[in-house]
């Protein structure tokens, strides 16, 4: 169980955030496309090009799932024998085919997805989840071992098509409904919002957080994400179709035309007395 060296490809939100919370562990060799993120690279983290993280002993993909299949590619030849290759990609189905086809002679992988991460936490933290979908090779078992022992990671065990049809409804349908209230220019959102409505814009403000390919990778790479999405607009029309029919039985109510409703109007405030004081 010794892993000294940890190298992230993909220095965004999650990739910095591992960074961070793996640094008290050993040496952080960190590598992205866009040059920019990695000029925050600081406090034992180390920004590297992609052929040195590949050296450390445990590789983490933190890139989108559009990225995944190429650098799969670019790590494929030169990986050392006893590396472990791990994916934190949220959705496992294809993730998880691809790591295990594209690194079909590496022996030490692990396909997972961290039930945690940024804007809600900084580092992670005693008992936070980490779903494991595929785990190939000792030093991939070893690694997991690391992560229980060391980091107190709580592991789950499922199957990739379990995790997606359990998240279509739980990671992906939550974000698309976030993503609909963040559009929805709603007048007097913070003077007069309400407990429930907070709780749904808490929702809200963590998609805000959340970039286009974070947002695709939810709705457009896991298999079930759509039947969730048209199952939840179903529900939506059937609830609609109740209220109207619950205001076609109530009684007719004679309600004046909203344009003849009178605006109410404070009442004025007391002149104050220019006059000074004495």
């Amino acid at each position: 169980m010794e892993f000294q060296t940890f190298g992230i490809v993909g220095y965004g939100h999650f990739g910095k955030f591992l960074a961070d919370s793996l640094s008290d562990y050993g040496k952080v060799l960190v590598t992205d496309v866009d040059a920019g993120k990695l000029e925050s690279a600081s406090n034992g983290v180390r920004a590297v090009l992609i052929d040195e993280v590949v050296t450390a002993d445990v590789v983490i993909l933190a890139v989108p799932f559009t990225a995944l299949r190429e650098v799969l590619d670019d790590i494929r030849d030169s990986l050392p024998g006893d590396t472990v290759v791990m994916d934190v990609i949220s959705t496992k189905a294809h993730a998880s085919y691809l790591l295990e086809s594209v690194l079909s002679e590496h022996p030490h992988l692990l396909a997972t997805h961290p039930l945690f991460g940024p804007p809600s936490m900084q580092r992670i933290g005693a008992g936070d989840r980490l779903v494991v979908t595929y785990e190939r090779g000792r030093r991939a078992a070893e690694f997991r071992g690391f992560l229980e022992a060391r980091l107190g990671l709580e592991i789950v065990e499922v199957s990739p098509r379990e995790h997606d049809e359990a998240m279509a409804y739980m990671q992906s349908l939550p974000f698309f409904i976030a993503r609909a209230l963040v559009r929805l220019d709603l007048p007097f959102r913070d003077e007069l919002t309400i407990p429930s409505y907070r709780k749904l814009a808490e929702i809200a403000a963590i998609e805000e957080e959340h970039t286009v390919d974070m947002f695709d990778t939810s709705q457009v790479s896991n298999p079930y994400a759509e039947d969730a999405r048209r199952h939840f607009l179903e529900v939506l029309g059937g609830l609609q179709r109740e209220i109207e029919e619950h205001a076609a039985r109530g009684p007719a109510l004679a309600l004046p035309d909203l344009d003849d409703v009178a605006t109410p109007r404070r009442a004025p405030s007391p002149a104050k007395d220019p006059s000074p004081k004495i």
